[in-house]
């Protein structure tokens, strides 16, 4: 039997999230590459997201609903986590949530970890931790 180790693919940690816009794709640099852009998920077959928050959010009601894109070969971003994100809900506070990169979808070589925004009063999430761990 043969054991398989996950790797480190991508983590960014201290993150304000304030805008619906933003994608890890935009201009977060990636601590395991030293790069931002898309996260290289070649070789990889799953994996794991975990998505830490160090602070309570601002605004009223504030939600963060975080998801999972891969690339398709013209380019396009199609969602292969959970359409209500990746834990299968979102996210109203403080604390820790994750959820699995795979549900039987084929993986691309390319990732993105996008979130939304809900609420109102201009919700903010603060001290926000992105970590990404595949296995062959």
């Amino acid at each position: 039997m043969t054991a398989y180790r996950s790797n480190e693919l991508f983590r960014a940690s201290g993150l304000t999230l304030n805008s619906n816009t933003d994608h890890v794709t935009a201009s977060v640099v990636n601590a395991v590459t030293g790069r931002a852009g898309a996260i290289d998920i070649s070789r990889i077959s799953n994996g794991l997201l975990v998505v830490n928050v160090a602070n309570a959010p601002t605004g009223t009601n504030p939600t963060l609903t975080v998801l999972i894109d891969v690339a398709d070969a013209l380019g396009n971003w199609v969602l292969v986590s959970n359409p209500a994100g990746i834990s299968g809900s979102a996210i109203g506070s403080s604390g820790f949530t994750y959820g699995n990169l795979s549900g039987g979808y084929q993986l691309t070589d390319t990732a993105r970890i996008r979130w939304t925004l809900g609420g109102t009063g201009s919700p903010s999430f603060t001290g926000v931790s992105f970590s990404l761990y595949g296995r062959p």
